[in-house]
């Protein structure tokens, strides 16, 4: 009986890992946003499998192991790809011959490998840490692994991009007619589609998983509100931006900008943010 008990959590952890593998496959096989989806299905697996771990009190150090390994596939190796194919999209190389991408180009790709490098590193220093009960250091795995995901799906299912194909200004032009974007619409979709926003993106978010930098979590010891005042800020901030971006949904503003799924990638900014913020007046 007990071993059974220990093995439900383990399930658990296997099927993130299971997710993660599964959206390797997906990355290349010209389906990066559903390969992304799968980023957050590890991630409801992950957060399942800690919660029935105490639940059942089937802690062990195998499950403990077993964990990073899968978080190392689904919120390291696969953001990894998912960001290193957009890199080369963006350039229009995506599916090209090895041998016709320049090596300047393959070279900015493979600076999205910077995020499963310094996760792993992140997930090992985790393991061994003693100091991360009640917040985190720096940011974890997968929340830069979601700040990843929700960039191909804001290109398909958002703007309806091909995301196999360099993009254009006269491309985004033509679909602004057919789905009545703004000139905002547009700026976003430049933004969101350049090269160097993907490769500063993968800079970014693989050093904040390394760096010396306390992250707001979840772990409510109680729910008095001075206490957790940072953590009740945050999530009336989620809860109040989700409106906004849906708001469109509901009733069209023309003032409001179309933020729908570029939520995903803002509600991680917001996480860094509010942590910085945290870290500035907890100070004084």
């Amino acid at each position: 009986m007990k071993t059974i008990k220990n093995s439900i959590p383990n399930f658990l952890t296997l099927m993130n890992l299971f997710s993660g593998v599964l959206g390797i496959y997906l990355c290349f096989h010209e389906a990066m946003h559903w390969a992304a989806v799968l980023i957050f299905v590890g991630g409801f697996f992950d957060f399942f499998d800690g919660m029935v771990a105490r639940l059942l009190g089937a802690h062990s150090e195998i499950g403990k192991q077993l964990d990073s390994l899968a978080d190392m596939v689904t919120f390291g190796v696969l953001p990894g790809l998912i960001l290193f194919n957009l890199i080369l999209a963006s350039q229009g190389n995506y599916y090209n011959n090895f041998d016709s991408i320049s090596l300047s180009e393959f070279t900015l790709a493979c600076s999205a490998f910077l995020i499963p490098l310094l996760g792993a590193l992140r997930l090992a220093k985790f393991n061994v840490s003693e100091n991360q009960a009640d917040e985190f250091i720096g940011i974890p795995t997968p929340a830069a692994a979601i700040f990843v995901a929700g960039l191909p799906i804001v290109l398909e299912w958002q703007y309806y991009l091909n995301l196999y194909t360099a993009h254009s200004v006269q491309e985004f032009v033509a679909l602004s007619k057919i789905y009545y974007w703004n000139n905002t619409d547009i700026g976003l979709m430049l933004f969101v589609t350049n090269t160097w926003f993907y490769v500063l993106s993968g800079v970014v978010l693989s050093l904040l998983m390394v760096l010396p930098m306390p992250i707001i979590s979840f772990k409510f010891k109680n729910l008095k509100f001075a206490e957790n005042k940072w953590r009740y800020g945050f999530l009336i901030t989620v809860f109040l931006s989700i409106i906004f971006a849906f708001i469109h949904d509901i009733f069209y503003i023309k003032s409001i900008p179309y933020i729908q799924w570029l939520i995903i990638p803002i509600l991680i900014l917001e996480l860094v943010i509010f942590s910085v913020l945290k870290n500035l007046f907890s100070s004084k």
